[in-house]
Parts: structure tokens; sequence; C-alpha cells
């Protein structure tokens, strides 16, 4: 299409892509492209909130979210989760695409400071825990290893605008927050949450596969029982 057309960079706006095929092959290409344009952003939207609503479900069932987040259909999806994210949806629906950019790619580059934050400090402070799989580095080139993308990451944020910063300190703000009234919730015992010492395996499937799936423990081949208690890292 850019090859087709002599069009600069600056008429590339939302929807230029339809008029372009016009141009090129007529209205039905068009009409092609924009109904596939439909299909496969809808298709990336229900992808990403099944993802996020069983990570929703994930965490309530290991006790980082209240017990209401593990509520499932009779078709055995996170009904909760859905209902969430469908109401964060809406809330940002009404802000510009490039805001949107910025602001996903702000907590996305937040949460990857904190994954090296979680891998360094298990790789010092908690090297006696199980792990499935050890990076073969020495400690100190563990600690290397996480220094540029660190640093681009901090060049990203250098250069963003000013309401990345508030989004990112309001986000992190509120995060603490629910955190601390979440622990006094449990204290109190106003909201149910899932013990975390419960089988990491027992969510493995859904109400719908129970009935399919044998018990992997019978025979004389079966693996020994793991530890439900034991959680493993990579560091």
């Amino acid at each position: 299409a850019v090859g087709a057309t002599d069009y600069s960079q600056s008429d590339w706006v939302d929807g230029h892509l339809g008029s372009v095929c016009v141009e090129i092959g007529g209205k039905w290409l068009g009409a092609w492209t924009i109904f596939a344009a439909a299909i496969s952003n809808l298709a990336l939207f229900e992808a990403e909130m099944s993802s996020d609503a069983f990570q929703l479900m994930g965490m309530a069932e290991r006790g980082y979210l209240p017990k209401i987040f593990q509520t499932r259909s009779k078709y055995g999806t996170p009904t909760a989760g859905i209902v969430f994210n469908t109401l964060v949806v809406v809330a940002f629906g009404g802000a510009d695409f490039g805001q949107l950019l910025e602001l996903l790619n702000s907590v996305y580059a937040l949460s990857l400071l904190m994954e090296y934050a979680a891998f360094v400090k298990l790789r010092l402070y908690h090297k006696e825990l199980q792990r499935p799989y050890r990076i073969p580095v020495p400690d100190w080139a563990a600690v290397l290893i996480v220094i540029p993308p660190t640093l681009g990451i901090f060049v990203i944020f250098a250069t963003s605008n000013w309401y990345v910063y508030y989004f990112c300190t309001g986000i992190v703000v509120v995060g603490i927050i629910i955190f601390k009234f979440s622990d006094i919730f449990k204290r109190l015992g106003w909201v149910e949450y899932e013990s975390r010492k419960s089988n990491n395996h027992k969510y493995a499937t859904t109400p719908l596969d129970e009935d399919e799936i044998t018990d992997p423990l019978e025979g004389p081949s079966a693996d020994p029982p793991i530890d439900s208690n034991v959680e493993f890292v990579i560091a």
C-alpha cells in the first residue's frame, strides 16, 4: 500500500488504509480490508480479554485477590474477571489511541522493572529455593544482564509525556493502597480469600474437563506427588 501510492507520512491516519485500498483495487478491496481489520481487532480483543480474565482468576485461586474473582460460568469462563476487564476497557474507551499506547507501554515497562528486581533478589538472597531451571551465569553477571534493559526503560520514561508520569505514579500509589487494604480486609474477615497453601495443580483444568481426566497418580508408572507448598522460580 505504501509503494503503490504517493501519500506522505502525515496522510496515514486512522482509517486511511481503507481509502488506499479503494484507490488501488476499488470499493470491493476497501470493503474487504476494513472487514478483515475489524475481525482481526475483535479477535485480538477477545484473546486479550480472555488472558487477563484468567490471570485475575488465577491470582484469586492463589489467594492474592478476593474469592469473587474465582467465579465461573457454566462454560468455565471467569465471569468476574471478564466483567472487571470490560469496565476497565469502557473507562479508557474515550482516550486518544496515542495516549493509550504510551500508557500501555509505560505499564509494561513498570512490570518489567519489577520482574528484573525480583530476578536479582531471588538470585542473590534466595539461593535455596527450588528451581526448574537456573540461568548458568554467576551472580554478578545476573545483575549485569538486567542493567541494559533497565537503562532502556529509563530512557523511555525520560522521553515520555507528562501524563505518563502522573499515570505511573497513580497506579503505583493505588496498587500499594489496595494491597494494604486487602491485607486489612483479610485479617478482619470482611473479604474472603483463598488460602495460599492450596494445591498449585488443583486448578489446572476447567470444571467441564474434570470428568474426562483420570488421576495421574494411578498405576505403577505414576510420578511421585508434588509438594503443594513448593513454588518454582527461575533465577
